[in-house]
């Protein structure tokens, strides 16, 4: 199957893997609390998160340009500085309000849950036109992140564990580009399908014991009690696993036009609002009785609850609302003007946070 523009400029095999690892997002956010004790949804979880997240980290550098000019900075500002204050304040405000203090993470000086990302996106895309310039800037990020292991400073504060952890794979991404990923070839997939089925399959076979911690990217080796050569090669085999079956899963995801490019256009609004949706529903004492069934049933209802809080985030009249009542008032507050808006303007923000505009 050739492949195929949902848009001028757009493809769509890329926007459905959008839009699938932004699902994956919202579904291991929405039961990640619930996993330490349930053998069959923590081996979903645990894969799911193996490679989720390196993934949309690698699809953001594979649409980011090592440049800083005047109009790189305009869409850093738009698509990544905006937001990330508008909804800091927006959901600190919510804790406020529910718990009458802030959040843990204003204690640790750290962006608010899922808003990590954005910081990190950030200071990847400031970092990009430096590491352009080196003979192996990939090797040299995952030096950099192996050695920050051993700090007992690089932890949530200001997302500075996960901007290390994980910008070896944004530099992966840069460097390979999306043709990589969009290769039609039989031989790939001959390997790509039983690798993700294998990675299924360990997930569950892991011991119950497992650290799972491992995944999140933010704690020290100290912290995981492997502070030694050890814990720096079991790092290193998480990166091959990862950046393997993460592009195995991607490649996978390329052979079929899944239908859902709409949604892989939006996925900035899923990542910016599922966190509410999931407050909610979590304040209402929803997800604790849905975690309390059987396992089939508590999977497929979280299915289903994913689907809809993705449909619903990823509408045009969401992204319509979020920019009239949020982001537009907010560069107006925080931008210089010079005749020229920076608030998003419809559309601008489709490819975020998997995708900056080029």
């Amino acid at each position: 199957m050739s492949l195929t523009i949902s848009t001028p400029g757009r493809n769509a095999s890329i926007d459905n893997i959008k839009a699938v690892l932004i699902f994956l997002v919202v579904f291991g956010h929405l039961f990640e609390t619930y996993v330490g004790n349930d053998h069959f949804l923590r081996s979903i979880w645990i894969f799911v998160y193996s490679f989720h997240m390196p993934m949309f980290a690698l699809v953001s550098g594979m649409f980011s340009k090592p440049l800083l000019d005047e109009r790189q900075t305009g869409q850093l500002l738009k698509n990544i500085v905006i937001p990330l204050v508008g909804f800091e304040l927006l959901y600190e405000g919510t804790e406020f309000l529910l718990k009458g203090n802030v959040s843990v993470y204003a204690n640790l000086v750290a962006p608010y849950w899922m808003l990590w990302y954005l910081l990190s996106l950030l200071c990847w895309r400031l970092l990009l036109p430096l590491f352009a310039r080196m003979q192996f800037p990939v090797m040299l990020a995952l030096a950099l992140s192996l050695a920050a292991g051993y700090s007992e400073h690089a932890g949530y504060f200001l997302s500075l564990s996960r901007t290390l952890i994980f910008f070896p794979y944004f530099l992966l991404g840069w460097k390979i580009g999306p043709d990589a990923v969009l290769a039609k070839k039989n031989n790939l997939l001959l390997v790509s399908l039983p690798l993700v089925g294998l990675a299924i399959v360990a997930s569950f076979l892991l011991k119950p014991n497992f650290d799972y911690r491992w995944l999140y990217g933010s704690y020290s080796l100290h912290r995981l009690e492997m502070a030694n050569l050890s814990g720096t090669l079991y790092q290193g085999l998480q990166y091959l696993i990862s950046t393997a079956v993460g592009l195995s899963v991607l490649h996978v995801l390329t052979r079929k036009d899944l239908g859902l490019a709409r949604i892989g256009q939006r996925s900035m609004y899923v990542f910016l609002w599922h966190g509410m949706a999931l407050i909610a529903l979590q304040e209402s004492g929803l997800l604790r009785r849905i975690f309390a069934m059987e396992d089939a049933a508590a999977l497929l209802i979280s299915l289903s609850i994913t689907a809809a809080i993705v449909w619903l985030s990823s509408h045009p009249r969401c992204e319509q609302l979020t920019q009239k009542c949020l982001l537009h008032p907010l560069a107006w507050l925080l931008t210089r003007q010079t005749g020229q808006s920076l608030a998003p303007k419809s559309g601008e923000l489709h490819d975020q946070p998997a995708q900056l505009e080029p």
